[in-house]
Parts: structure tokens; sequence; C-alpha cells
């Protein structure tokens, strides 16, 4: 199984190069606007989007919120803020498939992302 992951959002290209560096045949990249990904998502064309912004939560999610639901989103790093491993798993644990970062976080959320979605997808 390959995890298809949708790219949008700020600083696309580093999400992208961290994806795909970690990720390695497990994942395939799809990047685009925020708006397209979430559409690719409610088509079942991508599982899961990747979205960073200044603050982390706003307009890296609005759009998915928009289009995917509230229920489906979470920050996983705000400004200023550290991603945590555990928080993470509890997002993806509890069926979330859009995830915002703050663009400063992104080379420290995408592995710790991909690690949990590997063990909910036994990868």
């Amino acid at each position: 199984m390959t995890i298809r992951i949708a790219i949008g959002g700020l600083k696309k290209e580093v999400t992208e190069r961290v994806t795909k560096e970690v990720g390695g045949d497990k994942v395939s990249v799809i990047v685009t606007s925020d708006f397209e990904a979430s559409k690719k998502i409610k088509a079942g064309e991508a599982d899961y989007y990747f979205g960073a912004c200044n603050s982390g939560g706003g307009a890296a999610l609005s759009v998915p919120i928009g289009l995917l639901g509230y229920s489906n989103c979470a920050t996983v790093a705000k400004a200023g803020g550290k991603p945590k491993q555990e928080e993470i798993e509890k997002l993806v644990s509890g069926g979330k498939i859009a995830f915002g970062m703050a663009v400063e976080s992104i080379e420290a959320a995408v592995p710790m992302l991909l690690k949990s979605l590997f063990a909910k997808h036994n990868l």
C-alpha cells in the first residue's frame, strides 16, 4: 500500500522534500493548492493533506475545514510551538485526515506525521 498525500499551503517544496525523503516508496505525493487537495481527498484520489502557513492553523486548514469538515482536520504545530509525537498519534488514530503546521515546523512535524500514519497502516 502507498499512502497518497496531497500537499498545499506555503513552502510546499519543503513539505514535498521532507515527505519524500522520510516516506520513500511508502508515499506518493501530489503538490497542489489546498482547494484541489481537499477535492482530491473527497474524491478518493488522495488519503491525507499536509499544509503549512505562518500560524499553523489559519490558512493551512481553512479550505480543508470548509470542504472536509472541522472534525477531520487538526493543527499539529502552531507558530512558536513544537510538534509532539504523542499528540500526533492521537490525532491520526482519531481519524484526522488533514493536518496543518507552521512553516517553521515542517521539518519536525512531517516525519512525526508519517511515523504515525505508517503505524496506522502497518507500513
